[in-house]
This record gives structure tokens, sequence and C-alpha cells, in this order.
């Protein structure tokens, strides 16, 4: 048996964020929204002794498959396109003289990475080919590119010399790039909420050029050098250079495909705007409270339990509103448009959660069927949104974000040894996040609809 710690009794449990298109959504529902019974905190239900839960128990009750909710863009993609990024690939892999041998690479430790590199770049594209839309695959193709052009760089630092000085010179070629499509690139559209939609994932892939090259120069600057950081270094400029690929295409074929094309960039300015007031009046209208003390928005004690840890992140996530200020700061407008979208959703689950709460709907844990009972009813959550039919364009950009918590949550729960007995009380973060997801999934059909209205008045 461990003592109970987190840190004792999980191992391989993934520790780091980046579960959403930010990294972070915070987490709501509660305990009896997944049926069960009770009231209080762990100290006032359990006094000092909280129950035990088996890492086998939790890992059964988390085996069953997540929900689902694929990525997509109102942009057609043809399937020739990303067939060529992947062969181009497969070539670019095939080009170097794997696998390697003490002749080639003679210190065994560069040989290893090298390897391991390639290895990375080979599932990275096997990836590709499984994902569920073209969107997805287009995203897992960026990832492959990158990889493959790390194995090739570094082999080429080791057999003729690149290195950094070689990559700093192609820097300005991607920013010209970069520019050259910023001048061509029209905010058009013939349907207010696929414009939105197309020019904010257009927006997205530009920023991550900029970011990634930007980020890549500075850290190899930094950065000693030798094979591996040359290969590392290539590989993040080739990100940069996959994503503008990515943008120009999904520009081109967006555009081509408009019936009725006309410019909208006023409108999706407006319609940012306006749902940027619509979430400050929002957020003025939220109790007074302290995201430390969960139990200080309700009237019960909620500390320590699932549903105060995803009050708190919700609460607290408020605050950062989804890279807002940013978006408006560096002109993308669309952008603005689907983080106020996000935002609103994690206003009416903080909302929804505490009406829950204050009705006395809410409990701590006590065995691993009640970590079932949360799983399952966030669960049932996003399988009725996504039925809902209400602006499903708008409502599935937003679970598709939101689910990456709950996948986040089933990474941390079975990360916990078979053999160890978990203490109660070191669950309620990681229950919170599938209460956070239920909440923010239930409240998604109601608030797509208002925002959906909102961007057509704005249009």
């Amino acid at each position: 048996m461990t003592d109970g710690r987190p840190d004792a009794a999980r191992s391989g449990a993934v520790r780091g964020g980046g579960a959403t298109r930010r990294g972070f959504l915070a987490l709501a529902g509660t305990a009896t929204l997944a049926g069960c019974n009770g009231f209080g905190g762990i100290g006032g239900v359990f006094g000092d002794e909280p129950p035990t839960l088996s890492g086998e128990a939790i890992g059964e009750a988390v085996s069953a498959d997540p929900p689902t909710v694929p990525e997509t863009v109102p942009i057609p993609v043809e399937q020739s396109r990303l067939d060529e990024t992947a062969a181009a690939v497969r070539d670019r892999l095939d080009s170097v003289p794997a696998p390697f041998d003490a002749r080639e690479i003679p210190n065994g430790a560069i040989r290893d990475k090298v390897s391991q590199m390639r290895d990375e770049a080979t599932t990275a594209l096997e990836d590709a080919a499984d994902a569920p839309t073209p969107v997805e695959t287009m995203t897992k193709l960026r990832t492959a590119r990158g990889r493959a052009r790390e194995v090739t760089a570094t082999w080429a630092a080791i057999d003729a010399g690149l290195g950094f000085a070689d990559l700093r010179e192609t820097v300005p070629e991607i920013r010209d790039a970069t520019d050259a499509f910023r001048g061509r690139w029209r905010y058009v559209g013939d349907a207010p909420i696929r414009a939105v939609l197309a020019h904010a994932k257009i927006e997205e892939l530009v920023a991550f050029v900029g970011h990634r090259t930007g980020g890549a120069v500075e850290r190899y600057g930094r950065e000693a050098e030798n094979p591996i950081r040359t290969g590392e270094f290539a590989g993040a400029l080739e990100e940069a250079r996959a994503a503008l690929d990515d943008a120009e295409y999904l520009y081109d074929r967006y555009e081509s495909s408009l019936a009725d094309p006309r410019r909208v960039r006023s409108e999706v300015t407006a319609a940012g705007e306006s749902l940027i007031q619509t979430l400050e009046n929002r957020r003025e209208k939220l109790p007074d409270g302290n995201p430390r003390k969960p139990s200080s928005f309700v009237d019960r004690n909620i500390k320590r339990t699932p549903v105060g840890s995803a009050m708190t992140e919700l609460y607290r996530g408020l605050d950062y509103a989804d890279g807002l200020e940013d978006e408006r700061a560096t002109g993308r407008r669309a952008q603005v448009v689907v983080s106020a979208h996000e935002t609103l959703v994690r206003v009416r689950a903080f909302e929804l959660l505490r009406e829950r709460v204050q009705s006395g709907d809410h409990v701590t844990v006590e065995s691993a069927d009640d970590v079932r009972k949360i799983r399952e009813s966030a669960i049932r959550a996003f399988e009725d949104a996504l039925e809902s039919g209400t602006n499903p364009r708008l409502g599935r950009h937003v679970l598709s974000q939101i689910v990456g918590v709950f996948e986040y949550a089933d990474d941390q729960l079975k990360g916990y040894d078979e053999d160890s007995d978990v203490s109660a009380k070191w669950l309620d973060r990681e229950l919170g996040r599938y209460v956070l997801a239920g909440a923010m999934a239930r409240a998604t059909p109601k608030t797509s609809a208002d925002v959906a209205d909102e961007i057509r008045r704005a249009f």
C-alpha cells in the first residue's frame, strides 16, 4: 500500500497540460450529476479517514471509451493533397541511410538518438493515416513533416556539416512567404458562421508560423550547437513552413468554394467586439468569491471535492479569457469570436454548476463506482450536446476543445499503480476535470445558439 499521496501512487501519469487549443480549459460538473447523493466535504463526511480506492478499481472505472469529437473545419480538403504530403514525408525519411551503424555514426548515444528520432517520425506518419478527419490529418502531417526534417537535418549535420548558421539563413524566407500570404489574404465569406470558423483556423495557423519560427530562433540562439540540436532547430522551422503551407491551401480552397463571396472583415470584427461586451456583462453578474475557497461561491462545504475543483478551475479560467486580449492586439478577428464563445461556455458552465450545488446536488466520492458514474455523466453530456443539432458547427468546435480535458483526466487516473490504494481526497482534481468537461458540454448548445444569433446580427 502507498501512503496515499498522488506521486507515490501514480506511475506514468501525464503531468503536463496542453489538452486544448490553448492548453487549458476548466472543468465543470458534480458528483451527483453522475447520479450520486449526499452532502459535505471529505472531512465533514468521513472525518479524518477518507476512504481509499484501489488503483485497479480506478483503472476499471475509467476503461470505457471516452467521448470523441474530431476537429473539423468548414473547408473542403482534398485527399490527394494529404496523400502527396504523406508521400513527401516518406521520401524524406527514405533519404537517410537508416538503420545507422557505428561506421556512419560512431557516437553510440547520438546514433541511438537519431534512430529514436526516425522512429518517432515514422510513428507520426502512421498516426496521420489513422486521423478521423481531414483537418486532424493535416495537423498530424505537420508534426510528421517536422519530425522527418529533424532526422534528415541531424544526418546532414553529421554527414555534411549543416549548422545553426545555415538554418538561420532560411528564416527570412519563411517570414517573407508569410508576409506575402498576408498580403493576398482577404476576409471573405458567404455565410457568417462558416466564415468565422474558416478564418479562425487560418489565423491560428498563421499565428503558429510566427510563434514557431520566433521561438526556434530564440531557443537555438542559446543552445550549444550539436547534430541533435541542429536537427531539432530544422524540425521546428519545418513545422512553421508546414503550417504556412496549410494556411495557404485552406484559404485557396475556401475562397474557391464560395458561391457568392463578399468582404466580411468589418462584420467579423463587429461580432467579436459584441461578444466581448456580452462576456463582460456576464462576468459582472457572477458572484464574488475566492477561487482558493470554492465554498465561498455557495452555501455548502465543497472543499476537496470534484465539484469544488471544477468550480475553482472554471472561475480562474475566466481571468485568462482564452487569450482574447492577445488576439485583439494581433488582429486575429475570427479567433476573438471563437475565444469569446468558448469563454461564454465556461461562464454558463460555472453558473449551471453553482445552481446544482446550491440545490443540494453534490457529494463526495466513496468508491470506484462513484468515479465511474461521474465519468459516465460527462460522456452523456457530450453525447447530448452532439445530438442537440443546435448550431452544430459552432458547438462541435467548442466540444472538440473540451474533449481534451476529458482525455487528460483519463490519462491521470489510468496512471495509478494497480496494486496501490489511493485516498479519495487525492482524486478531487482529476475527477473535477470530468465534472468540468461535462458541465461545459451541457452549457454548449444554449451558448452556441446565443453566440450564433449575435454573429448573424453583426453580419
